[in-house]
């Protein structure tokens, strides 16, 4: 039972074999769901609804737009808030501001990007002020929005009036599970998420749940909604009986530099006693970066007892390629001298600078 999803995607689901409903879903009971005044029963349901916009509750919400309508937004407003901190606050904020928007990030605490390494994203924000001219205001909370002047007027708890041309509300997103009547079986919620054992099973036995829904540790990606759907289908026609295994992730914000980590957490690394962080420089003196603007490109590599890769994170603006480049490395548990010995690898290129930092 899907919303609207591209043509493209509807001839793929019926060359499968599948049969497709348009509609909104909710259920009768554990066995039974209702589509469009029909009612569907079956041995099992798979919930894979995603996120959605959080409202902020505060007066004058309906002035404030999601990530959705920025997109839809037909001229590019001169300033702009957005309340939030987290990928999309951050994606959006790098984007308006290159095209040349005058874009102030609303924060409720010191900082941003909370998933990824503190020292890193530092390095962002600072960049992002330096090179695009965002304006990071801390410690701001919203306590109002009105509307005055074709322009937004933004209150804050300790009694700032700060006026934008448009205001984005990026403060997070939330399970979408309104409409599914989940209070009509036995499945469990709680505010990150639906709750599910390790092979992705609710507290209702035929119910399961995939995707950014879910209640998980692991980064919500779509890349992680795919692998939770790929086990499911293993898992429900018998071909897999173990419990779900996460492999290693990758994960990255695309704001300018990006910043990409995959393996064990930064934050946690340094605090950890059995693990070693190297920080490196990785643009001085680096062939690859030769007449570039990256300058001050920078790599963190966590190291086990065994002098193994266990974790990585990058600020750059190729981030994503050389993050990708070590999750292999992370994944197999490669000794860093097998790496070196085993492959020459392309000159000058993302992973031959790697290779030389391992």
């Amino acid at each position: 039972m899907f919303a609207p999803v591209p043509d493209n995607m509807q001839q793929l689901f019926e060359q499968q074999g599948n049969d497709t409903i348009q509609g909104a879903a909710s259920f009768v009971n554990n066995h039974t769901i209702k589509v469009n005044d029909k009612l569907i029963t079956s041995d099992h349901f798979v919930i894979a609804t995603g996120l959605k916009p959080r409202s902020l509750d505060v007066p004058g919400n309906e002035y404030l737009l999601t990530s959705n309508d920025v997109f839809n937004m037909e001229e590019l407003p001169e300033s702009v808030a957005i309340i939030g901190g987290g990928y999309i606050a951050m994606e959006i904020a790098s984007l308006l501001s290159v095209a040349g928007a005058h874009v102030t990030i609303l924060l409720r605490s010191d900082r941003a990007l909370r998933a990824f390494d503190k020292h890193h994203v530092d390095m962002v924000m600072d960049e992002m002020k330096d090179s695009l001219g965002v304006e990071f205001q801390y410690q701001t909370e919203v306590q109002a929005i009105h509307h005055e002047d074709a322009q937004f007027q933004v209150t804050t708890k300790d009694g700032r009036l700060l006026k934008f041309d448009k205001v984005i509300n990026a403060s997070g997103r939330v399970p979408n599970i309104d409409t599914l009547h989940l209070e009509n079986t036995d499945v469990k919620v709680d505010k990150k998420g639906i709750v599910v054992n390790e092979h992705l099973q609710t507290a209702a036995a035929n119910i399961y749940a995939m995707g950014d829904v879910i209640k998980k540790e692991v980064p919500g990606l779509t890349s992680t909604a795919q692998f939770e759907g790929e086990y499911l289908s293993r898992y429900l026609r018998g071909h897999q009986s173990d419990g779900i295994h996460y492999p290693v992730i990758g994960t990255v914000a695309f704001t300018f530099p990006q910043i990409a980590e995959a393996g064990v957490n930064m934050d946690q690394a340094r605090e950890d006693p059995d693990l070693t962080v190297k920080d490196l420089e990785i643009a001085q003196g680096d062939y690859f970066y030769t007449g570039t603007a990256d300058d001050k490109a920078h790599l963190s590599l966590a190291y086990d007892q065994q002098n193994k890769i266990v974790g990585a994170s990058e600020v750059s603006q190729t981030a994503v390629d050389d993050i990708n480049a070590l999750i292999p490395v992370i994944a197999l548990d490669v000794d860093p001298a097998v790496w070196q010995e085993k492959m020459i690898l392309i000159f000058p290129s993302l992973a031959y600078k790697l290779r030389s930092l391992v």
